[in-house]
C-alpha cells in the first residue's frame, strides 16, 4: 500500500467516524500493512411522507422507517489510487435482483469519481436515491417478492408477512430510539419531559410522560379493570396496550397484580376449563350435573392424573379436602387484600382456587420457567411477543432469543439471515400468528 493511500483511507475512516455513530458505522482497521480494512455501513432509505407497505391483498400499512440496507466494505490496498473497495450490499426487503441494481448504480458512482474517497458519496447516494432506482414512489409491495407462505426452495425464505412484521418491529424500535433523543411537552400535565421518560403508543405514536402514564395504569389496574387497556393518550386509538407497554410504566408488584387479575378473569370465563395440578395441561370438566362425585373429578387426559377439582389432590370420593395450614393462610391473605368485587369472585370459586397454587405462586414460577437472562447484564427479560431479536429493557443490547449470544449493534438480523449462523433462518421461530 502505498504511503498515499494509506493516508486517505485513514482520513476517510476518521471522517466517517465522525460523522456516523457506532449503530451506523462499524470497521476492522487494518493492524498491518499488508492487511486490508473491513467495515460496514448502515443506511437508512429515506422515504416520502406517504409511504406504504403491501404485504397481503388489500392490506397495506403506513410506515415511516423501513430496516436499512447494510453495505460491507472491504478496502483494497491501492484504494483510491486504482481500484474501488470491494463490497456487498444486504436488506431484508430487497431480493436479490433489486441488489443487484443498486450495486450498479455504486459501481457507475466510482466510474464518475475514479481515485476519490467514495464510501460516504455511496452512503449519502443509498440513503437519498435507492427508491428511484428501484423505481418506487409511494409503496413496497412485498407481495412482489416473497410468497404468503413458505414454499419448497433450496433458497430459504420468508414470508411477505414475516418480513412486514420485521418492518413494523424495525419501525416501532426506531420511533423509541428517535424519542429518546427529544423532549416533548406532555399532553396530561403539559411539562417538558425527556424522551427518555416518555411513553409511546405504537398504534398512533402519542406520547406522554411516563409517571402521567403510570397513574392511568395504576388507577385502573388496582380497581381490577384489566381487559381492553387502551391509548390513554389518543381517545380516537382503539387499540389495546400490550403486556409489555404496561409492564414498562407501572412497578412490577402492580404489573403482578395485572398479570395475576388478566390470567384470572380468563381462567374464570371458562367454566368447563381447569388445569391439571401435575402437568398443568388444561382438562374439561363436566360440570352441572346432580352427582357430586363428577362435578368434582377431573381426569389428565396428557399425565392421566385423576384428581379432586377443588383442591387439587388425588381424587378422594367423599371424603373432605385436606388443605395444609400455610396454604389457608395465603388464601385468607389474599381475600383481606382484594376489592369487593374481587371477593365476591373468589367466593364464587371458593372450590376452584383450591385446585391449584394460589396465582400469585402460578405467576412467579412461570416467570422462571418463561424468562431468559440478557448475556450482557444478566437482567431476566421475558419475550411477550415478537420474533427473536431481542432488546434488553435495562442495558439495551441486543440478543438471540433462542442461543442467548449478543447481536451486532449494528447488524442484529445478520445473525439469522447469513448462511452458516448456528440461528440462520431462526428469526421467526417459534414465533405465532402476528396479527397486527
Amino acid at each position: 500500500m502505498s504511503t498515499a493511500d494509506s493516508e486517505i483511507q485513514s482520513d476517510e475512516l476518521d471522517a466517517l467516524g465522525s460523522i456516523l455513530d457506532e449503530t451506523t458505522f462499524e470497521m476492522t482497521k487494518a493492524s498491518i500493512a499488508t492487511e486490508k480494512t473491513h467495515g460496514t455501513i448502515v443506511i437508512e432509505v429515506t422515504l416520502p411522507d406517504q409511504f406504504h407497505i403491501e404485504y397481503y391483498p388489500n392490506h397495506r400499512r403506513h410506515v415511516e422507517y423501513l430496516p436499512p440496507i447494510f453495505l460491507r466494505f472491504t478496502l483494497p490496498n491501492d484504494y483510491p489510487s486504482i481500484s474501488s473497495p470491494c463490497f456487498q450490499l444486504e436488506c431484508i426487503w430487497m431480493t436479490d435482483e433489486q441488489l443487484q441494481v443498486l450495486s450498479e448504480n455504486l459501481n457507475n458512482i466510482w466510474l464518475d469519481n475514479s481515485n476519490e474517497p467514495i464510501l460516504f458519496l455511496w452512503y449519502s447516494s443509498l440513503s437519498a436515491q435507492t427508491l428511484e432506482w428501484l423505481n418506487m414512489t409511494t409503496t413496497l409491495d412485498l407481495q412482489l417478492s416473497f410468497p404468503s407462505i413458505i414454499t419448497e426452495s433450496i433458497k430459504p425464505q420468508l414470508t411477505s408477512a414475516q418480513v412486514a412484521a420485521t418492518i413494523h418491529n424495525y419501525e416501532r424500535e426506531k420511533k423509541i430510539v428517535i424519542l429518546s433523543r427529544t423532549i416533548i411537552t406532555c399532553p396530561v400535565c403539559v411539562d417538558e419531559v425527556a424522551g427518555t421518560d416518555c411513553f409511546l403508543c405504537y398504534a398512533c405514536s402519542g406520547e406522554a410522560c411516563k409517571p402521567c402514564i403510570k397513574s392511568y395504569l395504576e388507577t385502573r389496574i388496582l380497581a381490577g379493570q384489566v381487559k381492553h387497556i387502551t391509548c390513554p393518550i389518543n381517545p380516537s386509538c382503539n387499540v389495546e396496550l400490550t403486556p409489555a407497554q404496561i409492564a414498562s410504566c407501572v412497578d412490577k408488584q402492580v404489573f403482578h397484580r395485572y398479570d395475576r387479575l388478566l390470567f384470572q378473569l380468563s381462567i374464570d370465563s371458562m367454566d368447563d376449563i381447569i388445569y391439571c395440578p401435575r402437568c398443568e395441561k388444561p382438562v374439561i370438566v363436566t360440570k352441572g350435573t346432580d352427582d357430586y362425585l363428577k362435578n368434582t373429578l377431573g381426569e389428565c387426559a396428557t399425565c392421566s392424573f385423576v384428581f379432586c377439582t377443588l383442591c387439587g389432590k388425588t381424587f378422594h370420593g367423599v371424603n373432605p379436602c385436606q388443605y395444609s395450614e400455610n396454604k389457608l393462610k395465603d388464601i385468607y391473605k389474599e381475600y383481606q387484600n382484594a376489592t369487593p368485587e374481587e371477593r365476591l369472585a373468589l367466593e364464587q370459586r371458593y372450590g376452584k382456587i383450591f385446585n391449584r397454587l394460589m396465582d400469585d405462586m402460578a405467576s412467579m414460577e412461570t416467570i422462571k420457567q418463561t424468562a431468559r437472562q440478557c448475556p450482557q447484564c444478566s437482567i431476566y427479560v421475558d419475550k411477550l411477543e415478537g420474533c427473536n431479536k431481542m432488546t434488553c429493557i435495562k442495558c439495551h443490547s441486543y440478543f438471540c432469543w433462542v442461543c442467548l449470544q449478543l447481536l451486532s449493534k449494528t447488524d442484529p438480523y445478520g445473525h439469522f439471515n447469513r448462511p452458516g449462523s448456528k440461528c440462520f433462518n431462526k428469526l421467526f421461530e417459534g414465533v405465532g400468528g402476528m396479527g397486527w
